[in-house]
């Protein structure tokens, strides 16, 4: 068995984009929390660097995608949301997270300063919509999605991101709490 035909690299850039793009999600929420201050240098390298690596990891993914031979998308189908004849739905909510994550990647990276602090944190938090397309799309276009492996990757996901942002808004209300009884 050849391990390296397209579909194959197709379903493991898909996954490996889905690990890298919530690894940089996890090392970004996990820098504002006080537990991990001493590691905050570290935890931004990795938030960046886990972040362009999974954008590109998707560029590399659509491009597979076009030249496959059993599910061909061509370039219109891949650049614009829905418009694939493939699971149309699925394929667009895969397009829209890319291109979510494309902007919060651009406007930190090289938009940040001329977007002034409000505004670049809104578009941040577009990480959150783009990683729930994200999972939506791996979940339900992914030919691996009932893999045991496959649910354990994306239940495991699921867990740890929604504890982050648990633990991100209690820790952010004991602060204002605390804040507010100094007063």
């Amino acid at each position: 068995m050849d391990v390296f035909t397209n579909w194959n690299l197709i379903r493991a850039s898909g996954f490996l984009a889905y690990f890298l793009l919530t690894l940089s999600i996890m090392a970004g929420g996990m820098q504002k929390l006080s537990d991990f201050q001493n590691h905050k240098p570290l935890l931004m390298e990795l938030h960046k660097i886990s972040g362009w690596t999974g954008v590109l990891t998707v560029v590399f993914h659509g491009t597979l995608l076009l030249v496959d031979k059993y599910v061909p998308y061509n370039i219109v189908e891949l650049l614009i949301p829905f418009a694939a004849e493939n699971e149309p739905f699925h394929s667009g909510i895969g397009t829209l997270s890319f291109y979510l994550f494309l902007i919060v990647m651009a406007t930190s990276d090289f938009f940040m300063k001329k977007l002034g602090f409000q505004l670049w944190k809104k578009l941040h938090f577009l990480v959150f919509p783009a990683w729930v397309f994200m999972t939506l799309h791996g979940i339900f276009i992914g030919t691996d999605s009932g893999q045991v492996w496959a649910i354990f990757i994306y239940c495991a996901s699921i867990v740890l991101i929604t504890a982050l942002l648990v633990m991100r808004i209690l820790e952010g209300k004991v602060k204002a709490v605390n804040s507010h009884k100094a007063s």
